[in-house]
């Protein structure tokens, strides 16, 4: 019964141990090795990571021109249009100057676009798993992609000027693995053209950028 009452008080101290030690931007964890218990906190790095036009590559490209690759160098991105001659658009931004490790976590991410053609149709962004260039892409060059067959997100391009919409699940996933690719814009509910400022557009402000929070 003694030992009993002693595991009893063993197992208390460990709950009210690890309930004063976690508090915000901790992470407490428990190890039992050689009949030692022990606990430790480790302190996690937050910080953030701008992109901006500088590291992005978009384009778009033309189904009714399927071997097109002038989408790589025009100041907007067009999305959509009749069936037999959609327009789908790509961005995507190169990580790597943020110093992230796999281990890293995307705490938010957020993606800016400005719609500089509106529309009322839904714009539905797809995350893509494979590499592509704005310089080689074309639409016969789709087939190759690896694209995600459910939308991360969605908006309407209803009014001309900025709109941000959350990725933290896709970037998140992209860090993880070394590597992001983007996403695919797409228009899943009408026939409309829409299009949003490039990285080449003339105005800084058009341009495309992303927002990221992370932890490592």
């Amino acid at each position: 019964m003694r030992r009993r009452h002693t595991l009893l008080r063993l197992t208390v101290a460990i709950v009210v141990f690890m309930s004063s030690s976690v508090g915000v931007g901790y992470a407490a964890s428990l190890g039992l090795s050689s009949k030692k218990l022990h606990a430790w906190s480790q302190t996690l790095t937050k910080g953030t990571c701008n992109q901006t036009a500088a590291t992005a590559d978009d384009t778009y490209v033309q189904q009714a021109n399927p071997t097109s690759t002038a989408g790589g160098t025009d100041t907007n991105l067009t999305v959509g249009g009749a069936a037999g001659s959609q327009d789908y658009a790509f961005i995507r931004f190169d990580l790597s100057g943020c110093g992230l490790p796999t281990t890293a976590g995307a705490d938010s991410a957020t993606l800016t676009v400005t719609v500089t053609t509106k529309s009322n149709d839904t714009i539905s962004l797809f995350p893509v798993y494979s590499s592509w260039s704005s310089s080689t892409l074309n639409w016969n060059g789709l087939g190759g992609l690896t694209i995600g067959a459910t939308a991360t997100t969605t908006f309407v391009p209803s009014t001309p000027g900025q709109v941000t919409v959350p990725v933290t699940a896709d970037v998140d996933a992209a860090i993880k693995a070394g590597t992001l690719w983007g996403w695919e814009l797409r228009d899943t509910s009408g026939t409309a053209v829409s299009a949003v400022g490039s990285s080449e557009n003339n105005a800084s402000g058009k341009r495309p950028s992303l927002a990221l929070g992370y932890e490592k």
